[in-house]
């Protein structure tokens, strides 16, 4: 995945924040208005919201049915950090391990 400079900042930033946000990181999308890295924060599956983790992992409609073959139906980030198996499956059906 390329990063600009402004996206590796963002990234390496969000990664500081908390230990789950560690576990976290490949669900950061690297956004940069000013580069061509990608053009806009919407999430590549429903285009319908950014795309966050919270929105990947809990809410996105364009990814439900590889969340429920993973993970079944989580409500909280506890509960998806709780199946680190199932959530690594997740994201590399997703393409984020790569």
């Amino acid at each position: 995945m390329a990063f600009c400079e402004r996206s590796q900042a963002s990234y390496t930033y969000f990664k500081s924040l908390a230990p789950a946000s560690v576990v976290l990181g490949p669900l950061v999308k690297p956004y940069c208005s000013g580069c061509s890295v990608t053009d806009s924060p919407l999430c590549r599956a429903c285009m319908e919201k950014n795309e966050t983790p919270t929105h990947v992992m809990l809410e996105c409609t364009g990814v439900t049915e590889q969340r429920e073959i993973y993970l079944g139906s989580p409500a909280t980030f506890p509960e998806v950090l709780s199946n680190l198996g199932g959530m690594l499956g997740f994201w590399n059906e997703l393409g984020l391990l790569k």
